[in-house]
C-alpha cells in the first residue's frame, strides 16, 4: 500500500490504514510522521491522537502473530520502572486481555520532548519477541486521565431511559447511559461508563463499563473513588512474595539504642509507627534529642518488585476507614513499624541543642531500638494540660516534660525565623463498627501534634544539611513564594476589611501572620486564613533547592516517614550511602532519573489528596443527609459571578447558593471579588455576611450541597433609587419614541 504525502480530502486515515503504516514502517513511529504521511493538518491532530488511542484500545483486531502471546501488537501500557539508561519496563493496562502479566522493555530516551516517567500511560508497538525478553517502541505518551474518556457517577432511571448523575463537581447536566445487556441495574448503583461521541451538544451519552454497588454502601463509594482517581489497590504477586519472605534482621553491626526510652506518638487509629522520639538534658543547659525512623531501606532494595510497587504508588493513601499502603502490610504494619517492646531496625539522628533550642551538631546512625510505649496525641495532650501525669502512662519521670521543653524552644525559633502560622481544621469521618459514617469530627492541631511536627522538621533539616555537605543528590521538599497574581485576591479582601497593608508589601510569612492578627472577628480571621491558603504555591519534590517558603527554611527534605512516602525512602538511601552506614541500599539513579521520580511522586501526592477530599465529602454528605429540606445559617466564604459559596452546620460542611435563587435581578461581581450586587434592586451579598438558606440538594456522589436563599444580605437603598430612576427614564424615552413612530405612521 502507498501513502500520499498530501491528503486529497478532509477525512482522517482509517484505522486499518494507520495499522498498516505502523506495521510496515522500518523505524519508530511518531504522531508527527503519521500526520505528515497522511497529510493531516494541525486542526485535525487532536482527532488523530484519539484515533491512535482508539486503536490501542481495540486489541482484538490487532493480535501479535505468535500463537503463545495473546497480546496486541499496538497497545496501551503503563511504565512501571525506568533504569539509569532510560530503559523502561511497561505492563499492559487492558484487564480484558488474557496475558495481563505481560511486560516489555521500552527505550524511553528522547532527544526532543519529555520522556515518560513512572506511572505514565503510553501507546507502544511490540517490535520483537525472543525467548528471554520482549521489546517495544514508544509511539506516544498519553495525556493523564485521558487514556479513555471515562465518567463516574450514580445511575438513575427517568421514564424509560437511564442516566448518570456525574461525580464531578459542577457537572449538573445528566448523561444518558447505555446499559447494553446489563438488566440488573438499579437506581442508586455507582457506575463507571465510557463517553461516546455524539452530535448533540446538550445531551452526552456513555456506555456502561462497570458497577461498584449501591451508593448507600460506603464500600461502594470507596471502590469507585479508588478507580476514579486511578489509585493502586493490589500489590503484584512478586512484591507480595518478597514481603512475606522477609524476616526480622540480625542486629549485628548496628548501634544498640534499646536502652534509650524512646516513645511513639501517633493518632489513635494509626497502625504504621515510623518515628520514635526521646529528649534529655545535656551539659551546658542544652538538650540531647534522638529521633529514630524505621529503616525501611533495609527491607526495600532498589530495583526490586517491592521498590517498583512503592515507587509507583508514591505514598500511602488514607481514605475514611480504608488505607491503601505504599508497602504491603507485612512491612508497613509489622516489620517496619516501631511497635512497643519489640526490637526494630532504625535510621536515627542524634541532635544536640543549646539552651535556646539552636542545633549545635548532629549525626546519623543505623541502629536498633525497642520503643517503650505507643502513645496517642490525646494522651500526651492530657499530660501537657495537666489533666493526667506521666506515671499514669507508665513513663519514666521527665519523659514528656523533656520533650515539651524542647518543643517550646523550637516553637520560639520557628516564630523568630517567620514560619507561616495557619491554624487549619481538618474534617474526619467517624465510622460505626459496620464501617458506616455516623458523625463528622473536626480535628485541630494541639500542642501534642505540634511537638511531633517540630521534632520531625528538625530531623528533616538535619537530613538536608547532611546530604548537601556530602554532595549527594537530595530530594528536597520545596515550597515557592506565592505569585503576585495569586496575591491579588488577598490584597482586595484586606482592603474590603479596611486592613491597611504596607505600600510595598513583600508578603513574607511574617506579614501573613500579622495580617491574620488584624482580623477583628472569628469569621474575618477564617476568611483571611482561607484567602492566604488559596494564594500559596503547592509544595512538591525536586532535586533543585528553592527553599521552603512556608516553614521559612533554606533547605528542607522529607526523612521521617519512609513507610508511607517514597521521597523519604530515597532520602534514607542517600544518607546511608553518604554516611557509609551500610550496604545493599545504594541507588545508582542519576540526578535526571531522580528528578523524574520527584515529578511522579509529586503527582501521586496531589492525586491522593484529591481522592481523600472527595471520599470525605461523600461520606460527610451521608451524615448530613438529614439536613435536606432544613433551614440553615450560612456564612458567605466565597463569591463568584455564578453565586455564593457558604459554610453551614457550624463549619462541618460547605455549600453553594446559585445566583438564580437570589432575589430576581442582574448581579454583578465587584472588582474586589468580595461582593455581588444587583444592578436594579441594590441587593448586596458580601464576604462574611450571614444568610438564612434552605438545603435543597445533598449529592453523595459528587459531595456537593446546594442551597436556596431565604433571607440575608442587604439592600443599598441609595443605589437602588438611582437604578430605578435610570430604568424609569429609559422607559419614558422608549415610550416617547414609540408614540412618535405611531403618529408618523
Amino acid at each position: 500500500m502507498t501513502y500520499n504525502l498530501v491528503k486529497t480530502n478532509n477525512s482522517l486515515p482509517s484505522k486499518q490504514e494507520i495499522k498498516d503504516f505502523i506495521r510496515t514502517s522500518p523505524e519508530p513511529i511518531k504522531l508527527r510522521k503519521i500526520a505528515h504521511a497522511f497529510g493531516v493538518n494541525a486542526h485535525d491532530r487532536s482527532a488523530l491522537r484519539q484515533l491512535l488511542v482508539d486503536i490501542g484500545n481495540s486489541p482484538n483486531d490487532w493480535k501479535f502473530s505468535e500463537e503463545n502471546l495473546d497480546i496486541p501488537e499496538l497497545c496501551i501500557m503503563e511504565i512501571t520502572s525506568i533504569d539509569t539508561d532510560g530503559i523502561a519496563i511497561a505492563k499492559l493496562v487492558d484487564r480484558s486481555l488474557k496475558n495481563t502479566k505481560f511486560q516489555a522493555e521500552i527505550n524511553t530516551s528522547s532527544k526532543r520532548g519529555r520522556s515518560p516517567i513512572l506511572g505514565d500511560h503510553i501507546l507502544a508497538r511490540i517490535t520483537d519477541k525472543q525467548d528471554v525478553r520482549i521489546t517495544a517502541e514508544l509511539i506516544r505518551i498519553l495525556p493523564k486521565n485521558k487514556m479513555q474518556s471515562y465518567v463516574y457517577g450514580r445511575a438513575f432511571k427517568s421514564k424509560s431511559a437511564w442516566y448518570i448523575e456525574n461525580a464531578e463537581k459542577g457537572m449538573q447536566r445528566p448523561i444518558q447511559l447505555e446499559i447494553g445487556d446489563q438488566k440488573e441495574l438499579e437506581d442508586g448503583i455507582l457506575i463507571k461508563a465510557e463517553l461516546k461521541k455524539t452530535s448533540d451538544r446538550y445531551l452526552k451519552k456513555a456506555k456502561l463499563v462497570d458497577t461498584y454497588g449501591n451508593i448507600e454502601n460506603p464500600k461502594s463509594i470507596l471502590a469507585m473513588t479508588i478507580d476514579e482517581f486511578n489509585l493502586v489497590e493490589k500489590f503484584s504477586d512478586e512484591a507480595l512474595k518478597q514481603a512475606y519472605k522477609t524476616k526480622p534482621i540480625s542486629f549485628a553491626q548496628r548501634e544498640d539504642l534499646t536502652a534509650i526510652p524512646l516513645i511513639t506518638i501517633d493518632g489513635v487509629d494509626a497502625k504504621d509507627f515510623d518515628d520514635a522520639v526521646f529528649a534529655e538534658p545535656a551539659a551546658g543547659n542544652g538538650w540531647r534529642v534522638i529521633i529514630a525512623i524505621a529503616d525501611v531501606s533495609h527491607y526495600v532494595h532498589n530495583d526490586t518488585a517491592l521498590d517498583a510497587e512503592a515507587k509507583k504508588r508514591g505514598n500511602s493513601v488514607y481514605l475514611p476507614g480504608r488505607v491503601l499502603p505504599m508497602l504491603p502490610e507485612k512491612l508497613s504494619n509489622d516489620l517496619c513499624s516501631l511497635k512497643p517492646n519489640e526490637k526494630r531496625a532504625c535510621l536515627a539522628v542524634e541532635i544536640h541543642l543549646d539552651a535556646r533550642g539552636n542545633k549545635t551538631k548532629h549525626r546519623f546512625t543505623r541502629g536498633v531500638i525497642k520503643s517503650m510505649a505507643r502513645l496517642t496525641y490525646d494522651s500526651v495532650q492530657s499530660v501537657y494540660e495537666g489533666l493526667s501525669e506521666e506515671r499514669q502512662l507508665n513513663l519514666p519521670s521527665g519523659t514528656l516534660d523533656h520533650l515539651f521543653a524542647v518543643y517550646k524552644c523550637r516553637k520560639e525559633l520557628r516564630k523568630k525565623r517567620g514560619a507561616l502560622e495557619l491554624h487549619l481544621r481538618e474534617r474526619s469521618i467517624k465510622l460505626s463498627t459496620e464501617m458506616h459514617p455516623i458523625d463528622i469530627e473536626i480535628r485541630e492541631q494541639n500542642q501534642a501534634n505540634e511537638l511531633i511536627e517540630e521534632l520531625m522538621i528538625l530531623a528533616n533539616i538535619c537530613a538536608a544539611e547532611t546530604l548537601e555537605e556530602k554532595k549527594r543528590t537530595c530530594v528536597y521538599r520545596v515550597h515557592e513564594p506565592p505569585s503576585s497574581d495569586k496575591l491579588e485576591e488577598l490584597i482586595l479582601l484586606a482592603a474590603e476589611m479596611n486592613i491597611k497593608l504596607p505600600e510595598k508589601a513583600n508578603f513574607s510569612p511574617q506579614q501573613f501572620n500579622l495580617l491574620l492578627e488584624k482580623g477583628r472577628t472569628p469569621s474575618n480571621k477564617e476568611l483571611l486564613q482561607n484567602a492566604i491558603l488559596r494564594c500559596q504555591s503547592r509544595a512538591n519534590y525536586s532535586t533543585k533547592n528553592v527553599g521552603h517558603y512556608g516553614l521559612g527554611l533554606q533547605r528542607y527534605t522529607h526523612f521521617t516517614s519512609p513507610i508511607r512516602r517514597y521521597s523519604d525512602l530515597l532520602v534514607h538511601r542517600a544518607l546511608i550511602t553518604a554516611c557509609n552506614l551500610g550496604p545493599n541500599v545504594i541507588s545508582n539513579d542519576s540526578e535526571g532519573i531522580i528528578a523524574e521520580i520527584c515529578s511522579h511522586i509529586s503527582e501521586t501526592e496531589q492525586l491522593a489528596a484529591k481522592a481523600e477530599r472527595r471520599a470525605i465529602n461523600r461520606m460527610a454528605n451521608i451524615v448530613l443527609s438529614n439536613l435536606l429540606g432544613t433551614e440553615q445559617k450560612a456564612i458567605i466564604i466565597g463569591i463568584t459571578v455564578s453565586g455564593l459559596f457558604v459554610s453551614i452546620a457550624n463549619g462541618l460542611a460547605e455549600g453553594f447558593i446559585s445566583r438564580k435563587s437570589l432575589p430576581d435581578d442582574f448581579y454583578l461581581l465587584d472588582n474586589n471579588k468580595t461582593q455581588l450586587t444587583g444592578r436594579h434592586t441594590g441587593w448586596k451579598f458580601r464576604l462574611g455576611d450571614s444568610l438564612q438558606a434552605l438545603v435543597s440538594e445533598i449529592s453523595i456522589v459528587s459531595g456537593n450541597i446546594s442551597l436556596s436563599w431565604i433571607a440575608g444580605g442587604f439592600i443599598d437603598n441609595s443605589a437602588s433609587k438611582k437604578k430605578r430612576k435610570k430604568v424609569s427614564n429609559r422607559k419614558k424615552s422608549i415610550l416617547k419614541k414609540s408614540k412618535a413612530a405611531i403618529s408618523k405612521g
